[in-house]
C-alpha cells in the first residue's frame, strides 16, 4: 500500500512528464525508493512543488572506485513559474548536497529530460558534462562466422546468473557507474513493461553476452512516432567480446524482422558531434577530496582551479593546486577558477560514458 507522500509523488511525476507510465514509477517504488534519501518542497499551499531522492553509488574513475551520489526521480510542478520554482527546487537540492556531503559523495550526477530542467540544475551549480547522440551500429557490414557453441536465446525468467554475469563484466569503462542488483533487475523490468525483450547469448551454457531490445516507430518530422515503419532500440548490451555484440543485434533482427534501423544511444563530448544533445550534468560535493583523487590517479597533472561561489556547500569555495600527486588547497581563488560543475565536468568530458537509463527515466 502506497502513503500519501508517494502518491503526491506520483502525482507530481506524471504532472511533469506526461509519458511516464504507472508500471514504470511502480518499479521505482518497489526497486529504487528510499525515503531517508529523498528530499520535498511544498508550495504555499501545502501542495508538493518538487520533489527528488539521491542514491549513493560507485564510479569507476581510472580503475579506482570513486563515492557519487546520483540525483534521480526529479520533479517539480511545471505550472509554477520560474521566479518561484527555481527557489523551491534550490531548498530541495542544496538538502541533497548536504545529504550526499555526509554518505561521502564527491560528486552528483543528473539526467535532466528537458531544457526547464537543465536550467533549474545549472541554478544549483550543476554543468553539463556529456552530450549523447543515437546512432546504427550498422550491423550489415558484419560477417558472423559459424560458432555452434555459441546460443542466443529471449529469456523471460531473469535469473541470478544475468546479475552475477554484470557484476564481473559490467561497469568497467572510465566514468562507469557501476549498478547494484536492484538497479539491474529495476532495468529489466523497465524494458519489459515497454514491451521489449531480454536476448541472452551463451556459449557451453555460460552467459557471454546479454541485451535489452524493444520495438518503437520511427521518428517522423513531428517529433511522433510512426505506427508504419519502425525500428530497433537497444537500451544496454553488454558483452565479453565484439564478435558477441555483433551477434545480439543479429538475433534482434529475427526478433523485429519489420524493424529497418538498429539505434543505440553514444555518450560524446559536449557539442561533440552534429545532432548530439545535452545528456548528464555534475557539480562537485566534496572539492578537496574529489581532487585529492584526481591527484593521486594523475600524479603526473599540473592544474590550477578554484571554486568561487557554492551557496550549498561554501566550504568548497577556495583555490586548488595539483602538482605531484598532491592536492594543495589556498583561500584565494585563481583567475582559472570556476563554477561547482565545472571541475568535474573537465574529466568527465575527456571520456564520456554513457549511464544505464535505470538513473533517468527520459533521456
Amino acid at each position: 500500500m502506497q502513503s500519501d507522500l508517494q502518491r503526491h509523488m506520483r502525482t507530481l511525476w506524471k504532472k511533469c512528464r506526461p509519458n511516464l507510465d504507472d508500471e514504470t514509477i511502480d518499479i521505482y517504488f518497489s526497486e529504487t525508493y528510499d525515503p531517508a534519501m529523498l528530499s520535498t518542497a511544498e508550495e504555499e499551499g501545502g501542495e508538493m512543488a518538487a520533489c527528488s531522492q539521491f542514491l549513493m553509488r560507485h564510479m569507476n574513475f581510472m580503475d579506482r572506485n570513486l563515492h557519487i551520489g546520483i540525483l534521480t526521480a526529479l520533479a517539480y510542478n511545471p505550472e509554477l513559474e520560474d521566479e518561484k520554482l527555481l527557489p523551491t527546487v534550490k531548498e530541495s537540492l542544496k538538502r541533497q548536497h548536504l545529504r550526499m556531503a555526509r554518505h561521502g559523495a564527491l560528486i552528483s550526477l543528473a539526467f535532466p529530460s528537458n531544457e526547464r530542467e537543465r536550467q533549474l540544475l545549472q541554478g544549483c551549480g550543476y554543468t553539463i558534462a556529456s552530450h549523447c547522440i543515437e546512432g546504427d551500429p550498422k550491423v550489415t557490414e558484419y560477417t558472423p562466422v559459424p560458432d555452434p557453441s555459441i546460443v542466443i536465446d529471449e529469456e523471460t525468467e531473469w535469473g541470478r546468473d544475468l546479475w552475477l554475469f554484470y557484476a564481473r563484466n559490467g561497469g568497467g569503462h572510465n566514468f562507469e557507474v557501476k549498478m547494484t542488483e536492484n538497479d539491474f533487475f529495476a532495468l529489466i523490468a523497465q524494458n519489459d513493461v515497454a514491451g521489449g525483450h531480454l536476448i541472452v547469448a551463451r556459449r557451453h551454457g555460460h552467459i557471454i553476452g546479454i541485451a535489452l531490445i524493444r520495438r518503437e516507430g520511427k521518428p517522423l518530422k513531428s517529433g511522433k512516432p510512426s505506427n508504419k515503419t519502425f525500428r530497433t532500440r537497444i537500451p544496454y548490451i553488454l558483452a565479453v567480446q565484439q564478435d558477441v555484440f555483433y551477434r545480439l543485434l543479429e538475433h534482434a533482427k529475427t526478433i523485429y524482422p519489420d524493424s529497418k534501423q538498429t539505434m543505440v544511444t553514444i555518450a560524446c563530448p559536449p557539442k561533440g558531434f552534429e545532432g548530439s544533445r545535452p545528456y548528464a550534468m555534475v557539480r562537485i560535493i566534496r572539492a578537496e577530496d574529489f581532487l585529492k583523487e584526481v591527484a593521486a590517479t594523475l600524479p603526473g597533472l599540473q592544474l590550477e582551479t578554484g571554486i568561487t561561489h557554492d551557496e550549498d556547500l561554501p566550504e568548497n569555495i577556495g583555490g586548488y593546486r595539483l602538482r605531484r600527486g598532491k592536492c594543495y588547497t589556498s583561500t584565494e581563488c585563481p583567475p582559472s577558477a570556476t563554477t561547482p560543475g565545472g571541475i568535474p565536468a573537465i574529466f568527465m568530458a575527456s571520456q564520456p560514458a554513457l549511464l544505464p537509463p535505470v538513473y533517468g527515466w527520459e533521456v
